[in-house]
């Protein structure tokens, strides 16, 4: 099977080894045309995430984080400079890269057993079977007594639970996160932090989030990534060093005081004028 990737030599020619960076990201630019003129979404980017690493990417509206994860997953390529995965090129999108987008897109039609299984089944997978590994992921994701509730009976954390399932059902090695909590409770929004973090930590997965917001950047990253508008490059890369598993205990650290207050300043000074504020520090 074609997974949107073509073999691609490590640095200096050779291979990508084994429990070296996982994700890079070489040079790459990326333009839009928009009418009559042309729009910079992307300039000159590098980046490299390691294999098992959770990475954060924090900006403005309009600094390109959601067309930098397209980037990734394969679902746009780059005008100039690479991007690859295990040390394949990134050529379009493929089972190893799974998204999970801000809103939920489950099939309103589906039980959420059957949203679950549907990728399985795809896949080629007999439905019993699929249907089987549907319960436990839903089980793992906090979803068990919910197999045959529709989408339209679910609340909006329950449905990105049943969308994150449903991703995971791919067994993707690379999660890409879009803003996936952005529209849920604050209350919500927190559980559903520590949820993924107590799944991450169990998978193994390679995450690439993006957020808006501050403190959630912080709570989640091994690294916040923050970017800059016109065009859209990297201003900063910033390990978070907190220790895991982090759980409400985590969001008292005066550390996270600390980093919160350093973001917000670095981001005042790059959002555009027109863009909406980042989470203010008390």
């Amino acid at each position: 099977m074609n997974d949107g990737r073509r073999a691609e030599p490590g640095a200096g020619g050779a291979p990508v080894e084994p429990g070296s960076n996982l994700i890079r990201l070489r040079d790459v630019s990326k333009t839009f045309q928009r009418d009559d003129h042309v729009v910079h979404a992307l300039d000159a980017l590098d980046l490299c995430v390691g294999r098992g690493e959770f990475v954060t990417v924090l900006g403005p509206s309009g600094c390109g984080k959601t067309t930098l994860l397209h980037l990734v997953g394969g679902f746009e390529l780059p005008t100039a400079g690479t991007v690859s995965v295990d040390g394949c090129e990134v050529m379009g999108p493929g089972r190893d890269r799974g998204m999970v987008f801000q809103e939920a897109t489950l099939f309103p039609w589906r039980t959420t057993r059957s949203n679950v299984a549907w990728p399985m089944e795809v896949e080629g997978v007999g439905r019993r079977e699929a249907r089987r590994r549907a319960d436990r992921l839903l089980a793992r994701v906090g979803l068990r007594g919910f197999e045959n509730a529709y989408p339209s009976e679910l609340s909006g954390g329950m449905r990105q639970r049943a969308a994150l399932a449903r991703t995971l059902a791919m067994e993707p090695s690379v999660l890409l996160m879009d803003e996936p909590f952005g529209a849920l409770d604050a209350q919500t929004r927190e559980a559903m932090q520590e949820e993924l973090m107590r799944l991450w930590q169990a998978s193994g997965l390679t995450v690439m989030f993006v957020t808006h917001d501050i403190s959630e950047a912080v709570f989640l990253g091994d690294r916040v990534v923050v970017m800059g508008v016109s065009p859209g490059r990297i201003v900063e890369d910033r390990r978070i060093d907190l220790p895991r598993p982090r759980t409400a205990q985590t969001r008292t650290d005066p550390r996270v005081l600390e980093y919160r207050a350093h973001l917000w300043e670095l981001l005042a000074r790059h959002r555009a004028a027109s863009d909406p504020e980042p989470e203010r520090v008390p």
